[in-house]
Order: structure tokens, then sequence, then C-alpha cells
């Protein structure tokens, strides 16, 4: 579910923003070792927060009956993702200018249109409320200082945008585990301490669970 928000929310922006090649976009935690790799200008979307709406919670029950047995079903809960917004540039007028194109895009978009996400979203029974840079409930519990802090990097300007989609506890789905590891290669004068003095690369390792075991990555599934 996750994943599929965050590839609805690349599809608004690329989309809506009509951003070009040259922007990336991403979902990692913008923490300093994330913005020191950075080559490109990037827009970050960083999931932070997750919980139950409990002012959209409906306890009512479904009764639906076949003849001599009844089935009874309750609604899907709603679940608000809390997003930080930032961009990142070499140029400061850059990364407003990208900020400014994303803010516009969610700020004009109240609610994403079912037909417009992306994977198990799609099945939603309602589009998803979108709340941008709006620090009335539930936003008002955020300090945007303190997760900084806790990101350990500079403050950067910033929105939060919070999306409130369907979990439906009673829903079960099966899907294959995805481990990804990155190996970075270089020069180091102290190994056994993991530090690398001349950095030069980086490798990436993904593998599959399949029947419960996780399989090793075959020939050519590195990438550097």
């Amino acid at each position: 579910m996750l994943e599929d928000l965050d590839k609805s929310f690349e599809r608004l922006v690329k989309e809506g923003g009509n951003l070009g090649g040259d922007i990336d976009i991403s979902f990692e935690m913008p923490n300093r070792e994330w913005s020191a790799r950075l080559s490109r200008p990037t827009l970050n979307c960083f999931c932070f927060d997750m919980r139950e709406n409990v002012r959209l919670r409906h306890v009512e029950r479904e009764v639906s009956r076949n003849g001599t047995t009844a089935r009874i079903s309750r609604p899907p809960r709603r679940i608000d993702l809390t997003y930080l917004v930032t961009a990142w540039a070499r140029k400061i007028e850059d990364e407003h200018r990208l900020l400014w194109r994303a803010f516009t895009v969610f700020k004009r978009t109240p609610s994403l249109a079912r037909g417009r996400t992306e994977g198990a979203l799609r099945y939603s029974t309602v589009d998803i409320p979108l709340v941008t840079a709006d620090f009335s409930p539930p936003n008002e519990r955020y300090n945007l200082i303190e997760l900084w802090s806790v990101l350990d990097n500079q403050m950067r300007l910033g929105f939060l945008v919070t999306a409130t989609v369907e979990f439906d506890p009673n829903v079960i789905e099966d899907s294959p585990l995805v481990l990804e590891a990155t190996f970075r290669v270089g020069q180091s004068g102290e190994p056994e301490q993991g530090v690398l003095d001349a950095p030069s690369g980086e490798i990436k390792h993904k593998t599959k669970s399949r029947g419960g075991k996780v399989e090793p990555p075959k020939e050519g599934d590195a990438t550097s």
C-alpha cells in the first residue's frame, strides 16, 4: 500500500508539475548521508508518520444473508500517512522553484482520484483526501524542528502532505519480499573500521523470497 501511494505521488508530481527528466523524485529518509550522495536536483517525499484517523472510523457492521448463513463485515479503517516534502539542488533558486512547483501540484489536488492511483489503491471505495501545508488537526501535532534534529541534517524549507487511505484488516496481500543491499567500494586506510577514505562507487544486490526462503542474487543482478 505504501509503495502504491509513493508511485501515485510520483505520477501526480511528474504529470501535474511538468517535471523533466533532469529531476529525480526520492522517498528515502533525507538524512545527512542521503543528501551527500545527491548529484541532481531532487524532490524528496519522506513518509514519517502513520496512524489511524479515528474521526473517520465507522463501527457499523454490514450483514449480507445467503439462505441460512450470513456474512458480517466491517467497513475499512482510514489511515493518515504524512509526508515531508522538500527540494534539493545546488542553487537555492532552483530549490525554491522546484519546491513551489510541487507545492502547487499538491495544493490544487484536494483529493487523489482512484483512477489516478497505482496498484491496490485503485480498488479503494473512496478517493484519497490530501491535506497540504495545513497545521490544523491532525498536522498540528508535528514539530518540524524536532523532526530535522532526528534526521541529523540541515533544516530545509518544506511542507507536509497527509493522505488518508483505506485499510481493510480482513484483506491479506501476498507479495514477494524484496531485500536490497548496497555495497560501497573504495580505498580505506582502516578497513576494519568500515570507513572509506576514497569511495569509488557502489553495487546494489536484490534478493527475492520464495516459499519462505531468500534466494541469493544471480549473476547479472548487480547494478553499479
